[in-house]
């Protein structure tokens, strides 16, 4: 960070900054309202500004530092949020026609934990339609551009928070939210070079996720459903540091934080895998995630590779899980008009009894019993099949096989279904000087292992 300037500074050094009196949170907040004024209009990642709302937020904080009042972790820190997570008095669209003018009155939990922190919202990011796509473009917005897209070329930033990968990678904001299914925090730092963070289910509240239970004017997570069972709000950075403050801001007081940098790694056992075992991965990212996982071994107490089988069945409990759903949330939101994708996958539900729906829930706990005998301490994965994609690209070929970007995301959607925290961490440069991320997995409430194996790959 230049003196006196915040772009691209990370959000442990602007708010001691803003704390300190050395920067005010309304410079900090007019230098970034300026980046993106420059920056937007290339990427759209930002589909609703909140200008007015992010001064009056940092005036508040810099009245408070001028009292000697405490102003939080994050004082002043830019960032930004999904479409998909409702923000008070900031439009909030999830993609949708159905919710083009949706304004909510409450903030989602995390949204209000960071606030509470005082970090300042600048806007809400770009994303498909209820973020049922792994591609970032929707009927309202449109696509989103991947910033770290080769001159000639025009990538993707992934999905389905890759409005917000494209935000953050491009320093329009300093930390940002986004939330994961399948990969959906995951992928998109894959494809822009960030750090992220899916925390095991619960970890975060998960209330405030469109679409959901409207009750009340909050949006509440029905825990009966695939949806609500398996997805999680998720923070996004450029730096890991940045990544684990904002978890700990928004880790639920229940469960007790454990600092990372107080982890032995020497006492762990890792295992790592070039894929989950069922779709080819590229060969630039199987060697990527083959090196950092052998890179650890003078950190812990031993490398070896994955020999389980719980990994080559989750992928397809996903989909069969994923095809039982009913879509009763978004189906409330009829007669509104949906998307292609939305009307897809409406059109493809089925009526299912619930002795299988049961069944496949059974199957889920004996798979997620089987890879926790398997996986040691912490598993290390490639995030996806394929680099960071051209926009608009649906099919992918890798090693003579077609994957749709479901399939791509194969490695991602089994961490998914089976619940474990996923670390992701950039680690290499692609011949074609695209990053490379990998997932680094832990047990379930064990983020702290996964955060240590982090910054032990420096």
């Amino acid at each position: 960070m230049l003196e006196g300037h915040s772009i691209g500074s990370d959000a442990r050094t602007l708010a001691a900054s803003v704390r300190s009196g050395s920067l005010s949170a309304r410079e900090v907040i007019e230098q970034h309202l300026d980046h993106i004024a420059r920056t937007n209009a290339d990427l759209n990642a930002i589909v609703t500004l909140a200008a007015d709302s992010a001064r009056r937020e940092a005036d508040e904080i810099d009245a408070r530092v001028a009292r000697g009042e405490p102003v939080g972790a994050l004082a002043g820190v830019p960032f930004t949020v999904k479409d998909l997570i409702a923000t008070a008095g900031v439009r909030t669209t999830a993609g949708s026609f159905a919710l083009a003018n949706n304004v909510p009155r409450i903030d989602a939990p995390a949204v209000a934990r960071m606030r509470a922190e005082g970090a300042v919202l600048m806007g809400k990011t770009n994303t498909p339609e209820f973020g049922a796509s792994g591609l970032t473009h929707n009927d309202i917005f449109g696509y989103t551009v991947n910033p770290l897209s080769p001159a000639g070329t025009t990538l993707s930033p992934g999905g389905s928070s890759g409005g917000e990968a494209a935000a953050i990678a491009s320093g329009m904001s300093v930390v940002g939210l986004g939330t994961d299914f399948g990969g959906s925090v995951r992928w998109p730092a894959h494809c822009t070079g960030l750090f992220s963070i899916r925390p095991t289910p619960g970890r975060i509240n998960p209330d405030g996720q469109y679409p959901g239970v409207v009750s009340d004017h909050r949006v509440l997570t029905n825990p009966a459903t695939m949806h609500g069972a398996v997805q999680t709000v998720g923070p996004m950075a450029r730096t890991l540091d940045d990544v684990s403050v904002v978890l700990k801001v928004l880790s639920s007081p229940q469960y007790r934080w454990i600092d990372p940098a107080g982890v032995n790694t020497s006492d762990l056992d890792i295992r790592w895998a070039a894929g989950e075992g069922t779709v080819p991965v590229d060969a630039e990212i199987r060697a990527a995630t083959e090196a950092a996982a052998l890179r650890t071994a003078s950190s812990v107490r031993s490398v070896t590779p994955y020999q389980g089988t719980a990994l080559r069945e989750a992928d397809d409990l996903f989909t069969r899980m994923r095809a039982c759903e009913t879509q009763t949330d978004i189906e409330q939101y009829r007669p509104a008009e949906f998307s292609d994708n939305i009307t897809a996958i409406l059109a493809a539900v089925r009526p299912t009894s619930a002795t299988d729906v049961e069944a496949l829930w059974a199957h889920r706990a004996e798979l997620q019993h089987r890879l926790l005998s398997e996986m040691g301490d912490v598993l290390i994965l490639p995030v996806a099949s394929i680099l960071a994609p051209p926009l608009g690209q649906t099919s992918f070929d890798v090693d003579g096989t077609a994957l749709s970007w479901s399939q791509a995301l194969a490695s991602s959607r089994a961490i998914s279904i089976l619940g474990l925290p996923s670390v992701v961490v950039p680690v290499a440069t692609s011949e074609s000087s695209l990053p490379i991320g990998i997932q680094i997995i832990a047990r379930p409430w064990h983020e702290h292992h996964a955060l240590a194996i982090a910054n032990a790959l420096g």
